[in-house]
């Protein structure tokens, strides 16, 4: 068996960024990433699995990116089901937000991917299961905090509005400064609804 030709990778890996990111994960075609990275069709399947292997793929990074940047969140909500001071459950819900606004900022692209352009594949599929693993952790939280829990659905709606908000703003692409700039205006916003729900449940 011949040698599997590594120069080609970074060619196709560009040339699936950019189909990818122009036409979404239903609607990119292997045949035109073939053509952008001068490559032949034979020559991805080699390499992955089928289109939406390439698309995880792409990702793979951007996951691990994630786990590292959102560690340290944890001792954040840890000390506030301690103190279970609104101002310090808040102070861990901000310090989360940062940083998915950190994970805009430098992983753009993959975001875009990640929250716009990942329909129909099994990266959907980890968006939403990661959607209903933060509705649950949320409505843990707080049970174990005030004892009550908080309304499951509504939660869920929360959460799936925030992702949401990602999905809109990506796909209008706007300049970091603007985008920036809408979702501290929401953040305000989300910020009452959470100091509402702790005076709820206290």
């Amino acid at each position: 068996m011949a040698n599997k030709d590594h120069s080609l990778d970074d060619k196709i890996i560009r040339a699936a960024y950019s189909e990818f990111l122009a036409y979404g994960f239903c609607k990119a075609s292997l045949h035109k990433i073939s053509e952008k990275a001068g490559v032949t069709t034979g020559a991805i399947y080699t390499r992955y699995k089928n289109k939406d292997a390439l698309f995880v793929a792409l990702l793979q990074d951007f996951f691990e990116a994630m786990k590292v940047m959102f560690a340290p969140v944890a001792k954040e909500y840890e000390k506030a089901m301690f103190s279970a001071k609104t101002e310090d459950i808040l102070s861990a819900i901000n310090s989360e937000e940062k940083i998915y606004f950190e994970l805009l900022a430098s992983h753009y692209d993959d975001c875009t991917l990640f929250f716009s352009r990942s329909d129909g594949s099994s990266v959907e599929t980890m968006l939403n299961d990661l959607m209903e693993q933060k509705t649950q952790q949320t409505v843990d939280f707080f049970f174990r905090v005030y004892g009550k829990k908080p309304n499951a659905d509504a939660i869920r709606l929360i959460m799936g509005s925030q992702f949401w908000n990602f999905r809109q703003l990506l796909d209008k692409r706007p300049d970091e400064d603007r985008m920036f700039a809408c979702l501290r205006s929401i953040l305000d916003f989300t910020n009452a609804g959470w100091r509402q729900l702790c005076l709820t449940l206290k």
